[in-house]
């Protein structure tokens, strides 16, 4: 089915997931390591600037050169193209979470007084929640239409 993928059994899934939470560690490292940067496009993508597409520069993720998660896919179905509605799923639930996490990611610590591996165990797992929210069986699902 073009809106799902498919794996052979459970173990396969499993290491999908966690390879996918791994990449995602390694992307909330870089948004955090370059948080300041992030506030100010942030700001300017609000603005009818000359870099208001700046961000969605900054945060393509859906190259396949340099995210491991769509360069694992592309190499398993050379076919394999995020539908619409999954880019909109993948901006609105994955990039912009990331994205407002480091915005606010020093404010939020402080006045919660948590410490930084709180605040990154916290955030990691909700996203897994979320992208695991996708797995019916040995399927993820990209699009449901029902």
């Amino acid at each position: 089915m073009p809106d799902r993928l498919h794996f052979a059994n459970e173990n396969s899934l499993k290491d999908f997931l966690q390879n996918a939470r791994l990449c995602y560690e390694k992307i909330l490292d870089f948004v955090l390591e370059n948080r300041a940067i992030l506030r100010i496009l942030m700001l300017e993508s609000l603005k009818n600037s000359k870099h208001h597409n700046a961000l969605f520069e900054f945060m393509s993720l859906n190259d396949t050169k340099t995210n491991l998660i769509l360069k694992t896919i592309s190499e398993a179905d050379s076919d394999f193209c995020f539908s619409e509605d999954m880019t909109i799923f993948n901006f609105f639930f994955s990039i912009i979470p990331l994205v407002s996490f480091a915005a606010y990611y020093d404010d939020f610590r402080n006045i919660n007084r948590l410490s930084e591996d709180k605040m990154k165990n916290s955030f990691l797992d909700s996203f897994e929640v979320v992208f695991s929210s996708l797995v019916s069986g040995n399927d993820i699902l990209l699009k449901n239409e029902n």
